[in-house]
């Protein structure tokens, strides 16, 4: 017989204690006796998506999810069916219950002959692990589970406060960065139809939040109820929260919602990838990814179909720089290849260690400034800095060959990130 701790992080796992950085505890630790702090949380973030989830369809549809019982019966949560029977499932439990449970609990699942163990984390409703999950502890888990997706693959810490007070206020001065709030109810479908999954961004870094949570993707059930840009400022109140050196702590209510997540970022964030994922990379402007013509060394960009000649995997070289390597052949690399006048031209040679024309430094904008941070990345030459990967001449056709070039700032020097089957 199989038992399996479910953790549900990406990557490096969170550390729930306010000290420590996220990336600071190893994938297999199991979260028990993790101190909780009452001033705010530092968090990663992981979840690729909330399984079962979508735009007119609630969590506690069809999933093998019950709100009326607890987690830990069988009435509460099955194992025939629904969210048990997936890995992908498995992991959208795994974080339901680190939301809702303390670190000192947890439950179990059989499937089979597997037993599942699922740990307690923030501890944010913990009459649901053998009571009913009332609207209350609705919120209270959705609004985390929201502040914790992660729909790029890209590992990244958080500093999370809120007027509940097992996360509770506080400001970090390593998370100085405002990136949005949310709230509103995962479980449910409303007058609308839609279920009602909330964010509001802040003053910092337009963009950032669907950008992580993958709100312009196809069936995302993500949305700002103010439209694109909407600031939770303006629409959200703070009565209640701190302020320090006239910078609030976060929101205390948004939209009629009381237990609302306020997110932060680290100013010094460097993105973090998993060598073992497959990334899709696509361009801002043309909406279209790399893709290697496997006939010839040419790097171009090509309408999105998920093959391996169009997936990368990125492994860290000095700390500073990755080498981006086609998952259809791990032994050729993404390179910088003799440069023009002007441009440089982009090719996929053999690997080889310590070339700088293969080093690529990669680096999170808004795509709106050169130097803003966000969730679109960026990546320039470490043989040339001043070299940025380009789509050239604003190109929306298939078959165009990537080039490197200053940055401008301008739509098709940005790329967004996605995790590839």
């Amino acid at each position: 017989m199989l038992t399996r701790m479910m953790l549900g992080m990406f990557a490096s796992s969170c550390c729930l204690s306010l000290a420590v950085a996220a990336s600071g505890c190893s994938p297999g630790a199991s979260g028990a006796g993790q101190g909780v702090s009452s001033a705010a949380l530092v968090q990663g973030n992981g979840l690729s998506g909330i399984n079962g989830l979508a735009t007119g369809n609630g969590l506690a549809t069809g999933n093998g999810l019950a709100t009326g019982n607890g987690l830990a019966t069988g009435n509460g949560l099955a194992t025939g069916n629904g969210l048990m029977t997936t890995s992908e499932g498995r992991n959208t439990i795994a974080y339901l219950v680190r939301c809702a449970l303390p670190a000192d609990r947890s439950i179990t699942k059989m499937l089979g002959e597997t037993t599942y163990k699922f740990a307690g984390g923030i501890g944010l409703a913990p009459e649901w692990e053998n009571g009913a999950c009332e609207q209350d502890c609705q919120e209270k888990i959705s609004a985390c589970m929201m502040a914790l997706v992660n729909t790029t693959g890209v590992h990244v810490p958080l500093w999370l406060t809120s007027p509940m007070p097992e996360i509770g206020w506080g400001q970090n001065a390593s998370y100085p960065d405002m990136e949005g709030a949310f709230f509103g109810n995962i479980f449910v479908v409303d007058s609308s139809g839609k279920v009602p999954a909330y964010f509001c961004e802040g003053e910092t870094h337009l963009g950032l939040v669907p950008g992580r949570i993958g709100a312009d993707q196809t069936d995302s059930p993500y949305r700002n109820p103010w439209g694109d840009g909407g600031l939770c400022s303006n629409h959200c109140s703070t009565s209640g929260a701190p302020r320090d050196d006239g910078q609030v702590d976060g929101f205390s209510s948004c939209k009629g919602f009381a237990h609302v997540i306020t997110v932060w970022r680290n100013a010094d964030f460097k993105p973090q990838f998993d060598p073992a994922t497959k990334y899709s990379i696509k361009n801002l402007h043309s909406g279209k990814v790399i893709d290697w013509d496997q006939a010839s060394t040419l790097v171009q960009q090509w309408t999105d179909y998920s093959k391996d000649n169009q997936l990368w995997k990125f492994a860290s070289t000095d700390g500073s720089s990755v080498r981006i390597m086609s998952a259809a052949n791990e032994g050729r690399c993404l390179e910088l290849a003799p440069k023009t006048d002007t441009v440089s031209k982009i090719q996929l040679a053999t690997c080889v260690s310590g070339s700088k024309d293969q080093n690529w430094i990669v680096e999170t904008t808004n795509g709106r400034s050169a130097d803003a941070a966000g969730q679109f990345f960026k990546f320039h030459s470490a043989a040339m800095p001043d070299r940025y990967l380009e789509v050239p001449g604003q190109s929306d056709s298939n078959g165009t060959g990537l080039t490197a070039d200053d940055f401008g700032p301008s739509d098709n020097e940005i790329w967004r990130l996605g995790v590839g089957p």
